[in-house]
């Protein structure tokens, strides 16, 4: 019998009777199948014989389903669940920034701009703890990292546009930090970037401000270039009459700009001087002007802008500047482009006529000289030895060319002043031209005197003071007893006219000739009033005290009682 049987098991009849207990078929309707019964961890399924039909394993508990909503309920949800990804996003985010590998932070900041553009309500509820993170990161030693911080900000000011007034001043100081590395031309172009977009979107009176915060008073000569062109924007931006009319603007940007149109590097001149002109060409300038400004600085401006216009106004300044920035931030020549063939042969054409030996041919020249002029007098400015042969008819031995050549020079000088002022090649050549005008001084010929004077005298209107200073002391330095009194009368209006932008060139360069005019005296009354004119005008310009100082160290106990005995 199947009981007595020994079980598989190894168990007896108990065992037997365990088996064919599981191996009956289930038929009851309260019985439910294995295979729809959940797992009791609690306790172990039973197991079942090999080959039996009824095997199964535990399962695994179902889990639950989202309930689900009626449509008012979902959109509900839907507008509550924004709310709340915006700051957990921009949480995650500053998280991400905070981690210490380089990949995570640039995937933080990508995450800030995204929700500036998508979610800016976010970005505005945490714009204190988003700003410190990003200033922190543009200054990342690592260059990919610095770089998506720097142009995040600019995204940030892009996006937020007067929501980020509040943070200007600490975006900004960074910003045009960065704007001056010379280390890294990509870290300063995107900087440069950035910064122009603070410029574009940021309160006009907040910007001034931060901008002169950061970068006016700066030892670095490419911050302090792109702060003035930053300030030149900026004027650009609210328009000339809406900058006059607002009255704190006005009162930080004249002397901010007044400061620049000083400054030695060239290109923070020219964008200074650019803006200077523009505001002066509004017709509201003087009555606001004097509104908000003071008297010295209306004067001021007006004598930059004068300069300006005298040396060929606004298209002048593009060539006035002697050097530009290069990409590595260091300073470069500007490099001189080809002429034409058609227009260099012309020039070598004119040049032979100068040097003719004909003095009829060298007339001719001249002519040709003057016409050539005005319709290309900066290709006229590039060939100094054609410049250098017309300086040297001033003096010709014939005198109907000498006075052609002079009645010529006061006809191009309008068009070549700028020239005269700026190009570096001409004002090599400023000493040739000086010498060969005061020439004609001692001539017998009152016609030669005249032009010549007439010359002198147009040169100190039209070119650049700065310019002809030192050239004009060594001329007049060189000067006889005839020549000497027109000159010195000239060089005491040139000091006059330099000392308002550079008081220290005129210390340097004119005392040197009031020493040597004192040691060295003439005895004619021409020359004895020439002095007492120029000496009086130092003493105006320097002071009393700071002339007698130098006369101190300069002059021996007897010359120095002359100098004391014409100044009284």
């Amino acid at each position: 019998m199947i009981a007595d049987q020994p079980s598989p098991m190894g168990g007896g009849l108990s065992s037997a009777k365990s088996a064919s207990h599981h191996s009956l078929p289930i038929t009851t309707a309260s019985h439910t199948s294995l295979r729809q019964q959940h797992s009791n961890p609690a306790r172990k399924a039973p197991f079942l014989r090999a080959g039996s039909n009824n095997r199964s394993r535990p399962q695994s508990l179902h889990k639950k389903g989202p309930p689900v909503l009626a449509p008012r309920q979902a959109t509900q949800a839907i507008h509550a669940s924004e709310k709340v990804a915006g700051p957990m996003s921009v949480q995650t985010a500053l998280k991400k920034m905070d981690n210490e590998h380089w990949n995570e932070k640039v995937e933080g900041i990508n995450m800030i701009s995204d929700l500036s553009e998508k979610n800016p309500r976010a970005i505005e509820d945490n714009l204190q703890e988003v700003v410190t993170a990003l200033i922190n990161e543009s200054k990342n030693l690592r260059s990919s990292v610095s770089r998506v911080a720097i142009s995040c900000l600019g995204t940030l000011h892009t996006n937020l546009k007067g929501k980020m007034d509040p943070m200007t001043e600490k975006t900004t100081a960074v910003l045009i930090a960065r704007s001056g590395d010379v280390s890294n031309a990509f870290i300063r172009d995107d900087a440069t970037e950035a910064v122009e977009t603070v410029v574009k979107y940021g309160h006009p009176n907040k910007v001034l401000a931060s901008i002169i915060t950061a970068g006016a008073k700066s030892k670095n000569n490419t911050i302090r270039c792109a702060t003035s062109n930053l300030v030149s924007q900026l004027v650009n931006r609210l328009g000339t009459t809406a900058a006059l009319a607002n009255g704190d603007f006005l009162q930080k940007l004249i002397p901010l700009l007044l400061n620049f149109a000083k400054d030695q590097t060239p290109k923070v001149r020219q964008y200074a001087k650019l803006s200077l002109v523009s505001l002066s060409q509004d017709s509201s300038f003087d009555r606001q002007m004097r509104k908000h400004c003071s008297d010295g600085e209306l004067t001021a401006v007006r004598e930059i802008v004068g300069d300006v216009n005298k040396k060929g106004g606004v298209d002048a300044l593009d060539s006035s500047s002697a050097s530009i920035f290069s990409r590595n931030g260091s300073v470069r020549k500007s490099v001189n482009r080809k002429l034409p063939d058609n227009l260099q042969l012309d020039l070598d054409e004119i040049k032979e006529d100068l040097n003719a030996s004909g003095w009829e041919r060298r007339l001719s020249g001249l002519k040709r000289f003057e016409e050539m002029t005005t319709t290309s007098a900066r290709a006229i400015a590039t060939n100094t030895t054609l410049v250098e042969a017309f300086i040297a008819r001033l003096s010709d031995i014939n005198s109907k060319v000498s006075l052609a050549a002079m009645e010529t020079y006061i006809k191009t000088l309008p068009s070549m002043a700028r020239f005269y002022s700026s190009e570096p090649a001409l004002k090599a050549v400023l000493n040739q031209l000086l010498l060969s005008l005061s020439s004609h001084l001692p001539s017998r010929s009152e016609e030669h005197r005249h032009l010549a004077q007439t010359s002198l005298q147009e040169t100190l209107k039209q070119i650049d003071s700065a310019a002809l200073s030192s050239h004009f002391a060594a001329v007049t330095k060189k000067a006889n007893v005839k020549q000497r009194p027109f000159l010195l009368h000239l060089f005491t209006k040139l000091n006059a006219d330099l000392h308002k932008s550079k008081p220290k060139q005129v210390e340097v360069v004119a005392l040197p000739i009031l020493w040597e005019c004192l040691k060295s005296p003439a005895a004619d009354a021409d020359n004895k009033r020439a002095l007492s004119e120029y000496s009086r005008g130092l003493q105006k310009l320097l002071g009393e005290r700071a002339l007698g100082d130098a006369a101190t160290s300069q002059l021996d106990p007897h010359k120095k009682k002359a100098l004391e005995a014409i100044l009284a």
